[in-house]
């Protein structure tokens, strides 16, 4: 009995064994079979065609940004904006965050690393918009000693014209004040400029500071961001980290950081079947670049409203638009450096139309005419003074009632070498004892000599310690300056006038002209415009567009004290201009 069921146990062994072999081999039959499926299924999947829903949702949207940077012994010393004509490298920053970035929108795709596995990792495939520069920096950086110079050349010219337009500036902003139109946007551009010409200068220093021996190249530097959304719809940018390229040569590989992928998005493989998707999804056609950049208010299509305008030569215009043409308050910077503050009409500027209000400094200037009207002769009553109408003969911007006290007052007191204002030493000693501040002008003839005049103007007429500086009054016809040898000839007897005024009294004498002088004769005497203040007479509603002292703003005014028509006058500037002139101009 126990033999037998030693035997039967043996068997059943036996048995239960084979059956476990033949498990085993079962089993392993299915996970090949698994293993075929699941390999014909990878095989086959990248070849399947994407759904449109799919395909929306592996686009990415990315922000590309380019700019460019000058290395010296492989450090980036400074970034460009663009390189212009030649490479230029005018437009430039020693800093990264500081440098205007030239940016595009892209379309991206979210692609997995490895054809086997669905695994992104936060990769994208997209556009390479600037591969193209790639050659153009190869041939820039063979010529690059040529370019440091000519930017050299460029920067200096750069610099002086920032210059210029930082003290044109500044002079704006030191005659006018805060409730002037335009003060505050023109004090922000004065910034602006300020900030540009400490990078031109620091540009500049650098390539001025190259050594012969230092090895220069300029390199391409480009940046790309994710734009996503998260829950809430709130917008989430990701900086993206450019990869090495796997496949076409315009074609550019990235990768967010630490490896971001939104939820919603799924990606796609790479491969044939997978291209023709990629390549309409990123496709980047550039624009045209227009030959202006315009931000601003439009209606129908055309600028209206507020609006700046930048344009390809680098012209500036911030201001008021109507039916695409520059209407109403604005200012504009040329490439000149050229400044225009004020009023434009249809595109042509205008000028400047002041607001009069009693914040402003009104004086007046007489002579004879003050007294003698007709064949009657008036006084002037000192003591009643007030200046209570600015003219008739153009429009006039005035806050609040005309009612202001004559701070200032010019007499005449002669004319060539043989006229005296009989009025003069009384109106002048009146004038100082009613504690008006006053000063003295002389009438220029064609007819004498500039010396002479000179002469008999200082033998004439009082300089007093803290009198206004002398004037000279230059008023001729076009046919007296023909008469006494042309315009160079008449400019060099304003000169020696000038000239010995300025040393016979220590104080600079300020010139008085027209408008229509300072057009036709002043525009090449720049020695003249730089050396002298400028007293200038204008009758329209608009301001001189003069770096002036005085603007003599109407003939026709009326002053309490004073019979008949009176020039009125205004100081260009506001209180603590003034108290800087009175400080440095007065004689002393």
């Amino acid at each position: 009995m126990i033999t037998f069921a030693y035997l039967f146990f043996i068997e059943r062994q036996k048995m239960t064994s084979e059956s476990a072999k033949s498990n085993k081999r079962q089993a392993v039959r299915i996970i090949v079979a698994l293993l075929v499926v699941v390999s014909l299924i990878l095989l086959i999947l990248p070849f399947c065609p994407i759904s449109k829903e799919r395909q929306q949702l592996c686009v990415a949207e990315l922000e590309y940004e380019r700019c460019y940077s000058l290395n010296v012994n492989g450090k980036a010393v400074f970034y460009i904006n663009e390189l212009g004509t030649g490479a230029g490298l005018t437009s430039a920053s020693t800093s990264l965050d500081s440098v205007r970035w030239h940016k595009e929108s892209l379309k991206g795709v979210w692609v997995n690393r490895y054809l086997f596995s669905p695994y992104c990792g936060g990769r994208i495939i997209t556009n390479n918009p600037d591969y193209s520069e790639i050659e153009r920096l190869q041939k820039a950086n063979s010529h690059i000693d040529t370019i440091i110079r000519y930017n050299i050349n460029i920067l200096e010219k750069e610099c002086q014209r920032l210059r210029r337009v930082t003290r044109r500036l500044n002079y704006y902003l030191d005659v006018h004040n805060v409730t002037d139109e335009g003060y505050n946007t023109i004090a922000t551009l004065s910034a602006n400029v300020l900030t540009t010409r400490h990078y031109r200068e620091k540009v500049l220093d650098i390539l001025k500071a190259i050594k012969p021996n230092e090895v220069v190249d300029i390199h391409l530097v480009q940046r790309y961001t994710l734009i996503s959304h998260d829950k809430n719809g709130k917008t989430v940018r990701t900086r993206c980290e450019l990869l090495d390229n796997e496949y076409e040569d315009d074609i550019a590989t990235v990768q967010t950081k630490r490896h971001f992928m939104p939820d919603s998005a799924k990606s796609i493989y790479y491969n044939s079947t997978t291209a023709t998707f990629i390549g309409k999804a990123i496709m980047h056609e550039k624009d045209p670049l227009p030959g202006f950049i315009y931000r601003g208010e439009t209606a129908e299509g055309k600028r209206s409203g507020h609006g700046v305008l930048l344009t390809s030569d680098g012209t500036y215009y911030d201001g008021m638009w109507e039916n695409d043409k520059r209407n109403g308050f604005g200012f504009s910077v040329d490439t000149l450096g050229k400044v225009l503050v004020g009023e434009w009409k249809d595109d042509q500027y205008k000028g400047e139309r002041l607001v009069y209000t009693s914040d402003r400094i009104y004086g007046i200037d007489i002579s004879r005419y003050q007294h003698d009207i007709g064949k009657k002769h008036y006084g002037i009553d000192w003591s009643r003074l007030r200046i209570t109408h600015l003219g008739t003969i153009s429009n006039k911007r005035i806050l609040g009632t005309v009612d202001y006290p004559v701070s200032f007052c010019y007499i005449k007191s002669t004319e060539g070498t043989t006229i005296k204002n009989r009025y003069y030493n009384s109106d002048y000693t009146q004038a100082r004892n009613h504690g008006i501040l006053c000063g003295s002008y002389h009438f220029f003839s064609t007819k004498s000599s500039a010396t002479g005049q000179a002469d008999y103007f200082i033998r004439n007429t009082h300089f007093n310690k803290g009198d206004l500086p002398p004037v000279l009054d230059v008023e001729p016809y076009p046919s007296q300056i023909a008469a006494m040898g042309g315009v160079e000839v008449m400019l060099d007897k304003v000169r020696t006038w000038l000239r010995i005024v300025k040393e016979r009294t220590g104080t600079t004498p300020i010139l008085y002209v027209s408008q229509s002088f300072v057009n036709r004769y002043l525009t090449d005497a720049t020695d003249i415009k730089r050396n002298y203040k400028v007293w200038i007479a204008r009758y329209g509603e608009y301001k001189p567009d003069i770096r002036l002292a005085i603007w003599q703003l109407s003939p026709d005014g009326r002053v309490a004290g004073i019979r008949g028509d009176v020039d009125i006058n205004v100081f260009n500037g506001y209180q603590d201009e003034y108290q800087d002139f009175l400080e440095t101009q007065l004689i002393k």
